[in-house]
């Protein structure tokens, strides 16, 4: 589970919570400022192995695993569907490379990103400063995806859904969702249990009067993706600053960390889903 959602089920009292809280946002922050993430055009975790048909895209070379989990979502998982979307929103965009993607897939689509955090915003505008009508917002701190009502056709999130809680995620893609749109989104829980995860995502999908099309248990899909990244990622961070290193390894699910041998000996839960909204 991460962080944030580890602190807001936590029992320690209110200034230690408080205090972790804090400090994870500055290590959201700092990660982007002063680290090689900064440079890159994901910060999700991957997903492998590739599909035949993931679409090339120069402007993300080198990254495709990290490619390959929005494939998924707006591709592989919505394919009946045959979605051609008019506008399309990444909540928690990162970097934009998920909206780089996008945008190799549905080149018509207007493109939108939000994320709680503000340098990513700027990083993704300027990678995406060559995609005109792009525009970015830095979320707010209300677990609300800051844009208006049924203004997109197109709902994608990879990992958000965990920060906000299924229910309230749910809700709000509801409603910045357009009717006849599509919502598909990815997350993932320590200890999870996709039975409850799968029972949490049509409660609340029925109580917002939304289909549910699809959801997958990518699990073995995502580890193997870290597996893989594991060399590149210790690079990365033997350059990230202290204090932060080592959060930053913690973070990035690496060997030693409780993330790592919960992936390891089976208890992570990694999902996607798709909903629709007639």
């Amino acid at each position: 589970m991460p962080d944030l959602v580890r602190i807001k089920h936590s029992t320690a009292p209110a200034p230690i919570r408080l205090g972790l809280y804090l400090f994870d946002l500055a290590a959201y922050e700092v990660l982007y400022r002063f680290s090689p993430a900064r440079n890159l055009r994901f910060f999700n975790g991957g997903y492998l192995p590739l599909a035949p048909d993931i679409v090339p895209c120069p402007a993300i070379a080198g990254e495709e695993p990290n490619a390959m989990m929005y494939h998924l979502l707006l591709h592989s998982m919505v394919a009946d569907l045959a979605p051609q979307p008019g506008s399309l929103v990444d909540v928690g965009c990162g970097q934009g490379g998920g909206l780089l993607y996008a945008h190799c897939l549905f080149p018509n689509a207007r493109l939108a990103g939000t994320d709680r955090n503000g340098t990513v915003t700027r990083l993704a505008a300027r990678n995406l400063s060559g995609v005109p009508g792009c525009r970015f917002v830095k979320g707010g701190g209300k677990d609300e995806i800051a844009f208006e009502d049924a203004a997109f056709d197109f709902v994608l999130s990879v990992g958000a859904p965990t920060y906000f809680g299924l229910t309230r995620f749910i809700t709000e893609a509801a409603r910045v969702c357009a009717p006849g749109g599509t919502i598909a989104f990815s997350g993932g829980y320590r200890q999870g249990d996709h039975a409850a995860i799968e029972a949490e995502l049509r409660s609340a999908a029925a109580a917002e009067g939304l289909g549910f099309h699809r959801y997958a248990n990518i699990t073995p899909h995502t580890f193997a993706a870290l597996e893989t990244d594991i060399p590149r990622r210790r690079e990365k961070l033997a350059r990230v600053p202290w204090p932060f290193r080592a959060y930053g390894w913690k973070w990035a699910d690496m060997p030693g960390s409780t993330e790592y041998d919960e992936y390891a000996t089976g208890k992570r839960a990694d999902f996607a889903a798709v909903l629709t909204k007639p």
